[in-house]
Order: structure tokens, then C-alpha cells, then sequence
């Protein structure tokens, strides 16, 4: 269990509330035993391609991901070692984890949520927070990376299974904007950075991972500094004419003291390498 939860609620009976009884699925074999070797000091690069390439299908992901603009490989990656070589373990971690947690997410649109629209906006909200912590945090980018990505993890689970009452929600904030913790909370006692957090524990994600993503909304956590980068993206909404780039543009100006050129220079390229990335992994 993460630390910042021992002396609260159990976070499992939590998280299956707020799912209404569901039960989130493990990730594949391949994908367990590939995060145990990268986590496991004594592995070397072979070790955990040899984890890898038990599922042909992940080993195709993860090296179209190490060859992606979003990752910035210098050369083509041929193989399952070299791009592990290339990218670190670090980076591995993040498209493994990426890569999982996609898939365990409900494939089907309901209402306030679009399967495509979606997964479309996590990868642009993980590539411009990478982008960011060049700026702010040069050696956070890869966890940057992750937590802008799947901040909103939860949201999905959430609209399948209660799309009545999560839907509207939903619609509402793709259409005016704002907090959507704030909108959540009133309804449900939750919010879905919370509901984030609960899953990152019952899949064993480590700990700075679940404290960036369960803050990405202002929640702090006991030994761990908010990221910047990760909150800033958080402004960002799935609506093509008005994504909350103004309020995310004004935030870093007026918190974080980024001037407005030079977080606007970024947005363009962070969204195309966003869009790349998120056609790889459909």
C-alpha cells in the first residue's frame, strides 16, 4: 500500500465504491513481470526485453513508442535490447505502464466520454508537461511525462459505470471549463485525481508517480513537491476550439513566472508529438 494512505481509509474499498462494486483488471503477465524486472536492481537491458517480447504485441508498442518524436530517439531502435539501451528504464517504465493502463481502460465511448477524443488529449497533456519540465524541471521530464498522461486515468471507469450521473458532469466541463475536481466533489464526496490515486495503489505504481498524479489538482502529499508541469496541463479540456490553453497559459505566468511566449512556442509541437504518439497506441 502507498505510504500516504496507511493511516487513512482503505483505499481498495474506496476505489470500489466509487466504481460501484467494479473490480479494475490486472495488467497482462507480460506487462507485471516486464515492471518487476525494470524495478529489480540487478536486471540488465536483455533480461527485461526477454520479459518483453513474451507479448508480441507489447513488444511492438513499446519499439514504435522508442522510435516516436514523443520519446526523441536519435536513431531508428531495431530491437527490443537497443531501444531499452537507448531509452532507460526509466522511459521503459513510463511507455509499459502507458501502454497498460490504456489498456485496462473501457474501450467504448458513453456519454461525456470519447474513446479517441480522450486518449487523444492524455498524450498531448504528456508531451507538453514533458516539454514544460524542460523549463521547470529538467530532471522530472520522464515522470512528468507519465503523470500528464494519465492523470485522468480514471475517467474513463467512471463514465462506464455510472454515465448517468458522471456523463452530465462530463459534458459540462468539456463544454464551460473549470475544476472538474470541484464539479465532482459535491456530487460524489470524490474526485477522479483521488480515484487515480486509489488505482495507481492497487496496481503497485510507485509512489512519486501517485503522488503526481492524485496532485495534478492541487492535492499535496506528504514528501512529495507538486510537480508543476503536471498541474499546468491539468487546465486542459477535450474541446478543439477552446482546450483551457488561456487558463493554462495564464497559470504558468502568474504561479511559475513562465512568460506567455514561451509556454505558447511550446504548445504547437507538444500537441503534434501528442497526436503522434496517440495514433501509435490506438
Amino acid at each position: 500500500m502507498l505510504s500516504f494512505f496507511k493511516k487513512k481509509a482503505d483505499p481498495k474499498a474506496q476505489l470500489a465504491k466509487a466504481l460501484r462494486g467494479y473490480s479494475l483488471p490486472s495488467f497482462p503477465a507480460a506487462i507485471m513481470q516486464t515492471l518487476e524486472r525494470i524495478r529489480d536492481p540487478e536486471s540488465c537491458a536483455s533480461s527485461v526485453a526477454e520479459a518483453l517480447s513474451v507479448d508480441p504485441g507489447l513488444s511492438v508498442q513499446v519499439l514504435r513508442l522508442a522510435n516516436s518524436a514523443a520519446f526523441s530517439a536519435r536513431k531508428k531502435v531495431e530491437n527490443l535490447t537497443q531501444a531499452i539501451a537507448l531509452v532507460g528504464f526509466s522511459q521503459l517504465e513510463t511507455m509499459v505502464l502507458s501502454v497498460g493502463v490504456k489498456g485496462a481502460a473501457p474501450a467504448t465511448s458513453s456519454r461525456g466520454y470519447d474513446v479517441t477524443r480522450f486518449w487523444r488529449m492524455s498524450a498531448r497533456r504528456g508531451a507538453l508537461a514533458h516539454a514544460l519540465a524542460s523549463i521547470l524541471c529538467p530532471a522530472n521530464g520522464s515522470e512528468c511525462f507519465t503523470a500528464g498522461f494519465l492523470q485522468d486515468m480514471a475517467v474513463p471507469l467512471l463514465a462506464a459505470r455510472n454515465p448517468e450521473r458522471y456523463g452530465p458532469i462530463l459534458e459540462k466541463w468539456h463544454n464551460d471549463g473549470g475544476d472538474l475536481c470541484e464539479m465532482e466533489r459535491p456530487v460524489f464526496g470524490w474526485d477522479h485525481a483521488e480515484v487515480a490515486t486509489w488505482m495507481c495503489n492497487e496496481w503497485d505504481f510507485p509512489e512519486n508517480l501517485a503522488a503526481a498524479i492524485g496532485g495534478h489538482h492541487g492535492t499535496s502529499y506528504e514528501g512529495y513537491e507538486a510537480l508543476g508541469p503536471v498541474s499546468l496541463v491539468a487546465w486542459l479540456r477535450e474541446d478543439e476550439e477552446d482546450p483551457g490553453l488561456d487558463a493554462l497559459i495564464e497559470d504558468a505566468r502568474s504561479r511559475w513566472g513562465l512568460p506567455a511566449d514561451a509556454v505558447r512556442k511550446l504548445i504547437e509541437p507538444s500537441f503534434a508529438r501528442g497526436d503522434v504518439l496517440a495514433r501509435l497506441m490506438s
